[in-house]
């Protein structure tokens, strides 16, 4: 997969370049990141995946991390594994469907030679049929209504002439947007709980993402429907006319070095129950499906090869739990959003599961400003903490106030991500802007950071030789261990932390460092003082295997 720098705004990607799939998956990850927390308030289904918004984007996180690891892929190589990370990752009804989408749609850009006008329209198309073949009894008012009208959007541009694939790609993403509010008119749930379709605004929303990357312009702004008078109301008045929707479990499952009749398989799983997706791809099957006997469906397809992803969840529990919480007094509106730099996929989840936005960039690969506006802009909030975790990405991260008119913007100078989730401890969205980043502030101030990475030349630093490929750590930016491992870099920062007085200390685990490693670190501290609390995380980011903050 080529080429995936973005293109800056005003600048068309040509329309005689081989399609990056890599770039086409980003743009469409990017647009659903700043939505997805809206789309999930869509909901109107009380049942375990009908977080859709975020079911959708961990779905396109699945794909892109995949094809990041393979950056070489091209043509139909790239389309087949886009596919078939898509069907791996697709997380609920959603996430199935999406998958599909995906899947049709880069069997044909996967062959492509140019991104034209009749490429667009073919590709939408394929995504239309695919999406439609996953699913035993379409139902039009959902994301599949969306998809066709955008597909027969772009079939109609083309047969009226039109050969720029800009064009063909708005007209395909303006439809969407028309589509999403005629859903409401197509299935009576959304009618009359007031609200539009939310998988069907998640694929308006990915077809934004690809117009502004392709075209360089600003997308149309996404509608979610006419607001209630109170949440609390709408999900009382949504459970009351969907709990027909709430039956049985909601399973998941994976078979994987499928052998058997894909039809009979097929036939089988959809007598078991609701809801059902069966959706084959070479030696796998993807099964999602809601149904009394769980059991019974895994028994079955393990007749047909090894059994993997399995998730089984009770909807009617949720159901009668969501009942209850909509009944509770409604939390007051967030007052303070935060967006945050960061890269690895455990440090996005640990980010996105404390409410922040995140922005994909970090060490060698520093986000720009356009990227914080973005993102600030997309949160809607009238004050937005900024976290670069970095201090190379603290520049931009002042920069953003500037360019910002509707929110108040509040940089916390965070140097490393590991800082930046500590600080997290301060955080609360309800309460005074002021008053919280102050206390972010002071927390970042009493920070000591401490990271491990490898050299990549010879290099003499405060009169100490390191030799490419050491390991080298440093301690609040200055040069402090150099070594063979990352193990004795480590415990030689631990030692001047501890020294200097810690309270808690938290170890992110990168990509590249063990498990075991990382815990004999933690004992390690905690040998040099038994009253310090260690705490390690998941973190994933590349390049630094350990980083620590200590406060």
């Amino acid at each position: 997969m080529e080429g995936t720098a973005e293109k800056s705004q005003g600048e068309h990607q040509s329309a005689g370049a081989r399609v990056d799939l890599k770039a086409v998956i980003e743009a469409a990850y990017a647009a659903l990141t700043a939505s997805a927390a809206r789309i999930d308030e869509l909901n109107v289904y009380p049942v375990p995946d009908g977080d859709t918004g975020t079911n959708m984007l961990l779905t396109l996180r699945s794909v892109l991390e995949s094809v990041s690891k393979s950056p070489n892929l091209s043509g139909e190589a790239a389309a087949r594994a886009v596919s078939r990370a898509a069907l791996m990752g697709a997380r609920g009804n959603s996430g199935v469907i999406l998958s599909q989408i995906l899947r049709g749609a880069c069997d044909v850009l996967g062959e492509a030679t140019s991104c034209d006008a009749k490429t667009i329209a073919a590709a939408l198309s394929g995504a239309k049929e695919r999406a439609y073949a996953a699913v035993g009894e379409p139902v039009e008012g959902t994301m599949l209504s969306v998809i066709k009208d955008a597909s027969e959007a772009a079939r109609l541009a083309v047969e009226r002439g039109e050969n720029d694939p800009v064009e063909v790609l708005r007209a395909a993403a303006g439809e969407a947007h028309a589509s999403v509010k005629r859903t409401p008119e197509l299935l009576r749930v959304l009618r009359e709980a007031g609200v539009v379709d939310a998988g069907g605004t998640g694929v308006a929303v990915i077809l934004d993402g690809l117009l502004v990357a392709l075209g360089g312009e600003d997308s149309t702004p996404v509608s979610f429907g006419e607001e209630p008078a109170s949440g609390g109301d709408r999900l009382r008045e949504a459970v009351a006319h969907s709990t027909e929707e709430a039956w049985g479990y909601c399973t998941e499952f994976i078979v994987d070095g499928f052998c058997g009749d894909e039809r009979q398989f097929g036939k089988s799983i959809h007598e078991m129950g609701k809801s059902v997706l069966v959706i084959p791809d070479r030696d796998i099957v993807k099964v999602h499906l809601h149904t009394q006997d769980p059991g019974g469906a895994l028994t079955y397809a393990g007749r047909f090869g090894r059994l993997s992803g399995v998730k089984v969840d009770d909807m009617e529990a949720q159901t009668r739990a969501r009942a209850e919480d909509a009944s509770a007094p409604s939390r007051p509106p967030m007052r303070l959003g935060i967006v945050a730099a960061s890269r690895g996929a455990g440090n996005r989840e640990l980010f996105e599961s404390a409410g922040a936005i995140v922005v994909e960039g970090g060490q060698g690969a520093n986000p720009s400003t356009e990227d914080f506006v973005r993102a600030v802009e997309n949160l809607g909030v009238s004050g937005v903490v900024l976290l670069p975790n970095n201090k190379n990405v603290v520049p931009a991260a002042r920069s953003v106030g500037e360019l910002v008119q509707e929110a108040e913007v509040y940089v916390v100078p965070t140097k490393s991500i590991a800082g930046g989730l500590a600080v997290l401890v301060g955080y609360d969205a309800e309460e005074e802007p002021e008053d919280v980043v102050e206390e972010m502030r002071e927390i970042e101030e009493a920070l000591r950071y401490a990271e491990v990475t490898r050299a990549v030349r010879d290099a003499r630093v405060d009169g100490r030789e390191v030799r490419e490929g050491e390991y080298i750590g440093l301690l609040d930016g200055e040069l402090r261990a150099v070594g063979g491992t990352v193990r004795e870099v480590a415990r030689s920062l631990a030692g001047d932390i501890v020294e200097g007085g810690s309270d808690f200390v938290t170890l992110l685990r990168g990509e590249d460092f063990g498990e075991a490693e990382v815990e004999e670190i933690s004992g390690y501290i905690q040998s040099l003082d038994s009253d310090v609390v260690v705490e390690v995380r998941e973190g994933g980011q590349p390049l630094y295997p350990l980083q620590m903050v200590a406060e």
